[in-house]
């Protein structure tokens, strides 16, 4: 008989018990916790009724889904998030408090993955 066995018969029923409902409300919270992280993940921050209209805006633009406006919304959220970041480094460097619009305009020639909005 093996060590696992011997600790498995050395266990009385109601303790088995007391641990399989252990089990089970650990489950019950990791599924409550997942749900709470998918509905976080599912808010947005700027307006999809906004965004939605903006796409539509565009002639070449006939119908938008709401998946599709949902991820341009994320990917919006995402790069103002990174733009703001890098900004305030700028303005931290410059031992100052406001972020101001030239510190917003030194990250585009800084950044090769913001080039496309040099000029602008």
């Amino acid at each position: 008989m093996s060590s696992q066995q011997a600790e498995q018969r050395s266990h009385s029923p109601e303790e088995e018990e007391e641990e399989m409902e252990e089990e089970a409300d650990e489950g019950e919270a990791g599924e409550s916790q997942g749900q709470s992280n998918a509905d976080a993940l599912c808010r947005t921050r700027l307006p999809l009724s906004r965004i939605k209209a903006l796409m539509k805006s565009d002639p070449d633009v006939g119908i938008t889904s709401h998946e599709a406006a949902f991820l341009v919304c994320k990917a919006t959220e995402m790069f103002i998030g990174t733009l703001s970041k890098l900004s305030y480094t700028k303005t931290s460097i410059a031992k100052r408090k406001t972020l101001q619009k030239k510190d917003v305009e030194t990250v585009f020639p800084d950044c090769d993955e913001y080039s496309f909005l040099d000029g602008t």
